[in-house]
This record gives structure tokens, sequence and C-alpha cells, in this order.
């Protein structure tokens, strides 16, 4: 069932309040003190590693947030405090996942509950959306360009894995497949485009369009937003190779992912300046006019591809690894040192050129913690990461 509208629909344009959805923080990856090599934030769990690994019950709990414009932290309590840094291109990454299963004889088995969200903002958007939001005078005679894209979701479900050596074909060599299944509970899936064009230091005519699937409207107010059910689907692809020491390994992530809902909000339309306005703290604040189609829909949201490349070598008790991940076909990339001073102790250090931000790592006898980084103040970090995993060998 859907309506086409015409009319008010009220809204500030604080539209803008798509950057504030950097706050799902989380993503999921098994971080074992039998690896060689850590595993840095956003990256996945590759199942080709499943022959090394030893049997038993596991948890994982991961949590990753990173914007490149500004901290962290001053998204996500929508102050907007902090050196702010924008770019031609902007991202805003975040992730979590929790997690709980078994490894046995190859095979990993696990109940899990996992968020993303991708932002991505060109540069007239962001330093629109930060002087709105920081109430600071815009630039006249300027006409802001904004395009703005995110995707985003909430999912709990189950994922076997399995992963085998292939050491007839190479000495090695292994490979590994995981399959997902998983019951949605939140969506965030579209594109902002159009153009803002600024008529005194504190006001601003607007032509937006959206195209915009949703749980909650995040650009305007809608009364009837809760989605129906639906379910999704994944699964990933890894290959893991060993020879001496030299480690390099390949992980396709959700290289068929997506999420079927049955009813989903749903927004088509132009958001432009209304007739009437209202000045709040000396700010324009807007009631736009919305001429479009809204309404419900079977959605298909696309979970998007991440690709982990990553090579390694190990010497001795020290390591040294270099990984990238590709996230909508933008890399991030991290360098990593490793120490290993006895068999069940593994030490790493990395570092993020992308987020300028720093990770420390400790395994020891099945137990991982890591932590992440951008600078020394957490308040002041434009990256930070969380990650606590176990696994009882039996």
């Amino acid at each position: 069932m859907c309506d086409a509208i015409t009319g008010g629909r009220q809204a500030s344009l604080s539209i803008i309040r798509v950057a504030s959805l950097v706050a799902p923080l989380i993503t999921l990856m098994l971080f074992s003190a039998w690896d060689v090599f850590a595993a840095p934030p956003l990256t996945g769990y590759n199942p080709a590693r499943l022959p090394y690994t030893p049997n038993g019950p596991f948890i994982d709990l991961t949590a990753f947030a990173a914007d490149t414009a500004l901290p962290v932290l001053g998204i996500i309590d929508d102050s907007w405090r902090g050196k702010f840094t924008p770019k031609d291109h902007n991202t805003a990454d975040a992730s979590w996942n929790a997690a709980s299963g078994v490894v046995v004889d190859g095979w990993r088995v696990a109940a899990f509950n996992r968020a993303e969200t991708f932002i991505n903002s060109n540069r007239d958007a962001i330093e629109f959306i930060y002087l709105t939001k920081k109430k600071k005078d815009l630039e006249t005679g300027r006409i802001y360009q904004a395009d703005i894209s995110i995707d985003g979701y909430v999912a709990s479900g189950v994922e076997v894995s399995y992963g085998r050596k292939l050491d007839r074909l190479a000495p090695g060599l292994s490979v590994g497949v995981t399959a997902r299944y998983l019951e949605p509970h939140y969506l965030q899936d579209g594109t902002m485009t159009g153009h803002i064009i600024p008529q005194g230091p504190k006001s601003y005519n607007f032509n937006l369009f959206l195209d915009y699937a949703y749980s909650s409207n995040i650009v305007y107010n809608r009364t009837d937003e809760e989605p129906g059910g639906g379910f999704g689907y994944a699964a990933d692809v890894g290959l893991s190779y060993r020879h001496g020491g030299w480690h390099a390994e390949a992980l396709m992530r959700d290289i068929v992912g997506s999420i079927i809902w049955d009813s989903a909000p749903y927004t088509n339309a132009f958001a432009v300046t209304p007739s009437t306005t209202a000045t709040t703290d000396g700010y324009q604040e807007f009631t736009p006019s919305i001429e479009g189609w809204e309404g419900h829909k079977r959605y298909h949201q696309k979970i998007p591809l991440k690709t982990d490349l990553s090579l390694g070598y190990s010497y001795a008790s020290v390591s040294g690894k270099a990984t990238m991940v590709l996230v909508k076909n933008r890399p991030r990339t991290w360098l990593e040192a490793g120490y290993r001073p006895s068999d069940d102790l593994q030490l790493s250090l990395g570092y993020s050129p992308y987020y300028s931000a720093i990770y420390y790592e400790v395994a020891a006898n099945g137990l991982t913690l890591g932590v992440a980084l951008e600078g020394f103040e957490i308040r002041d970090a434009r990256a930070v990461a969380f990650q606590l995993s176990y696994l009882h060998a039996w």
C-alpha cells in the first residue's frame, strides 16, 4: 500500500542527521591466539583459517567506528565538536558483531547479532552539515552540491563455516566458505542528491532528491515508519596460503549478501524550500515541501561487498603484515608488526594510514583483547575500536 504525496512534511535540514548514524558501532572477527597474525579492525573472519583452529566453543565481541572528517564521539552525541578536516570524499564506517558458537574439525557454527553502516558524502555536503550544526555563517554566493549515500542495517542470525586444506594442489593452501542467514531489525539504505543555496549567513533554499528506504526516517518526520519482517542471506569465500614464513590471505565477505524486506517504508521524492519559515537561535528552520512517492514496498537491500587482502611474513618470534580492506571500492589499509615471546602469547601493534589510527592487540591462551584509537584522546579520536574474543580449546 502506498500514497502519492505533495505537501509539507515536518523536517529540518539537519537532514543531515544522516551523519549521526555513525553511532552504530561494531563487526565480528575471530581472533585466535593460534593465528600467526592479528586481524585489524573492519576485517572479517576468514574460514580458510579453520584447518589451523583448535576445536572448542568461542565468543566474540567487536566494535568499530571511524569518520574521516570529525571525531567519532562528536558525531555520536551530535555536538560536532573537535577538529573538522573535510575532504573531497568523506566516509563514516561503523560496525558491530556479537557472536558465539563452536569450532569442530574444520566446521564453525555461530549465532550472531551484527550491524554495518557505511556513509559517503562529498565535501559540500559535509561542510554544510557542519556549519548548520555549529550555527556558523554560511558562505553566501556559493552553491552547495549535496551528495550523500548510506548503507546500513542491523540483523541477527546464524552462520555455518567450513574450511579445508588443499595440500594436494599446493602445500600450505586452504580454502573456506561461510553461509549466513539473517533476520533484519533495522534499515537505512539510500541516497540524497541536490543543491543548497544560501540566501544569507543563516538562511538557505534547497532542492534535494531522495531515493531512500528506512526503519526511521532521518530526513523528515513520518508517522508510519515500522517496516514489515524479512529475511537475508550472505556468503563469504576465503583463501589462505602459508609457505615458509610467508602467509597470504584473501577474503570476499557478503559476496551475495542481500536482505529482502517484506514491507519497508520508502520515499522517492523531492524536498524543496517551502514558502514559510521559522527562526530558532538565529538560524532558519524549514518544513520542506515533499513532492513524490511515499509508502511501503517489498524492498531488496544489497549488503555491501567487502574484500580483505593481506600479505605477511614471520621470522622466528617477529612478524610483519600489510592488510587492505576494500569497502565500496575504496581501500582501508593497515600495517602491522607482531612479536611472539612464547607459543601461547602474541603481541601486535598496527597502524592505519587511512584512519591515522594505532591498534594494540594481545592474544594469550585463546583470549584476545584489542583496542584501536586515532590519537591519544578518545574524545578527539576519528577512529575507535574494541575487540574481545575467547576460544576454549578442547
